[in-house]
């Protein structure tokens, strides 16, 4: 299974080496939601803000039991807006809300909005 990390690096340039264990991903914007940098989680989302860009997002292979992790909200990520057949996976993204909360809110990452 695959198991995310978001970094506090909010461009390219911030990036100074290549992930040891995985691939550095760009590019996501959370939808329905927004990405607190201070405290690395998800929360509520601003008025009037549809899109919250993410950080840089470092995705490894783990083996299942290293991913049961508690605190974490399994957001669905997507290539487009569409949502249905541009499924990517299904990334972890930590929370002091229950996950639930989240799936209510429909919160999803897309790639390209």
């Amino acid at each position: 299974v695959t198991f995310t990390r978001v970094t506090k690096m909010m461009t390219v340039d911030e990036v100074d080496r290549h992930s040891r264990d995985g691939a550095f991903i760009i590019g996501l914007n959370l939808q329905g939601a927004s990405w607190d940098l201070v405290g690395s989680q998800i929360e509520k989302s601003k008025p009037k803000e549809m899109f919250c860009p993410m950080p840089v997002i470092n995705v490894k292979a783990v083996t299942k039991e290293k991913a049961n992790v508690g605190g974490v909200y399994h957001c669905p990520t997507y290539m487009t807006e569409q949502r249905g057949p541009t499924y990517y996976w299904s990334a972890q993204l930590k929370t002091t809300s229950p996950p639930s909360r989240w799936v209510l809110a429909g919160v999803a990452m897309v790639g390209e909005c």
